[in-house]
C-alpha cells in the first residue's frame, strides 16, 4: 500500500512538472527536477520515520523515576545454597556430620578428622596416618585432600605433607624448619610455606 501511493505521488508530481513546464523545460531539467524532489521527500521521510520510531520505544519502554534506586533481590553468597558447588557440599557436610569418607576398594572408610595425624602423597594416592597406628592409601590426590580438610584447621606443610596442627610436637630449626609430630615422624617444611605455617602453629 505504501510502495503505491509512493510511487502515484512521483507520478503526480512528474506529471504536474511536465504539465507546468513541459512548454519550457527540457528532458535532463525535468530528470533533475525528480531527482531533488525524490532527495528532498526521502531526507524528510527518513526524519518523520526517525521520529516515530523514538517516540513509539519511548512509550513501550518502562518509565524509571529520576531518583530511584535499583534494588537487589538476590540473595548474598554466604546464603545461597551450599549444594550449589561441590566442594562447598563437601566442606559443609564435613561441618555437619564431622566425619570425612574415605574411599577403598571394598569399603569406605567415614573417619574424624581429628583421629588424622597427617597425610602424604604418593603421586596420584594419598597415605593417611591415624593416631592409632592405622596407615591407608586412597586413590586420590593430596590436593583433593588438602582442600577439603583446611576449614578443618589442616596445613599443607610441604607439596607433599600435609599435616594436623594438634599433633605437632615441635618446630625443629634443622634443614630451614621441621616439624616433629607426636608419633614421631618428622616432616620438612618448604620456604615458600614456613611463615604460613608458622602461623597456624601460633609462632
Amino acid at each position: 500500500m505504501k510502495n503505491k501511493i509512493f510511487f502515484g505521488f512521483v507520478f503526480i508530481l512528474t506529471y504536474g512538472i511536465h504539465i507546468a513546464f513541459g512548454a519550457t523545460l527540457g528532458v535532463p531539467e525535468l530528470i533533475l527536477l525528480l531527482v531533488v524532489g525524490l532527495l528532498f521527500f526521502g531526507f524528510f521521510g527518513g526524519i518523520f520515520m526517525l521520529i516515530y520510531f523514538l517516540v513509539r520505544k519511548s512509550r513501550t519502554s518502562s518509565p524509571v523515576a529520576p531518583n530511584t534506586v535499583a534494588i537487589n533481590f538476590a540473595p548474598s553468597p554466604a546464603y545461597q545454597n551450599p549444594l550449589v558447588d561441590e566442594k562447598t557440599d563437601k566442606k559443609e557436610y564435613i561441618k555437619l556430620n564431622g566425619r570425612i569418607a574415605l574411599p577403598q576398594q571394598n569399603e569406605i572408610r567415614y573417619t574424624n578428622p581429628d583421629e588424622i595425624i597427617k597425610c602424604e602423597a604418593d603421586n596420584n594416592y594419598t597415605n593417611f596416618f591415624f593416631s592409632g597406628g592405622e596407615q591407608l592409601l586412597i586413590s586420590k590426590s593430596l590436593k583433593e585432600y588438602a582442600d577439603l580438610l583446611k576449614p578443618q584447621g589442616f596445613v599443607r606443610a610441604h607439596q607433599s605433607h600435609l599435616v594436623n596442627p594438634k599433633f605437632v610436637k615441635s618446630w625443629l630449626k634443622e634443614d630451614g624448619g621441621t616439624l616433629l609430630m607426636t608419633n614421631g615422624d618428622k616432616i620438612p617444611v618448604s620456604k615458600p610455606n614456613r611463615e604460613m605455617v608458622k602461623e597456624v602453629l601460633g609462632k
